[in-house]
């Protein structure tokens, strides 16, 4: 039986009617949360890439991630999107995105120690290269989806919330390619 109700109709039923309430649904949602954890990841790599770490951890670092360094576009998607699936967990995966986001900018820092640079102009300009941008979208909606799942959850609407995972997943997936692409080509 069709009702005639907007979407917006529906939702405001559903949460009592209230406009303050509505748009607190909406931070409910993966849109409503994406633009917040692009900032908080982006924040968070900027400002650990500011924090300086000892000389000795630093070459350490750098020694390590020289060796695993790898330009094959499929080893780096894989790398990056694994990082993803775990960042869609309700709540643990942005939890882990911000632990993630920290450790990528501590890496930016001993870089930074080892080679003499300026690390807020080298964490800035990885955050705003074409592959950068990439993937802290990427990034950015899988933990939003993670948050929103965890959301659905609490709401008991986790069964239609599936259908928003498939879709995240899939541009992710786009993200994720080009930007893999993109770093393997430098």
């Amino acid at each position: 039986m069709h009702t005639g109700l907007t979407i917006a109709e529906k939702r405001d039923g559903v949460y009592g009617g209230q406009e303050d309430k509505v748009l607190l649904s909406l931070f409910h949602t993966k849109w409503g949360l994406f633009p917040i954890t692009v900032l908080v990841f982006s924040l968070v790599f900027i400002i650990s890439s500011t924090i300086p770490v000892e000389r000795d951890l630093a070459e350490n670092i750098v020694e390590s991630l020289e060796e695993s360094v790898n330009f094959n576009p499929l080893d780096i998607f894989i790398h990056n999107f694994t990082l993803s699936l775990v960042m869609m967990i309700p709540i643990i995966g942005f939890v882990f995105s911000v632990f993630f986001s920290s450790l990528s900018g501590m890496a930016v820092s001993a870089f930074s120690i080892v080679k003499n640079l300026n690390s807020l102009l080298l964490a800035v300009s990885l955050i705003s290269s074409p592959e950068g941008m990439f993937e802290i979208l990427a990034y950015g909606l899988a933990s939003a989806q993670g948050l929103a799942g965890f959301f659905a959850m609490v709401e008991k609407r986790f069964r239609k919330e599936l259908k928003e995972y498939l879709a995240t997943i899939i541009m992710v997936i786009g993200f994720l390619l080009v930007a893999a692409f993109l770093e393997a080509s430098r």
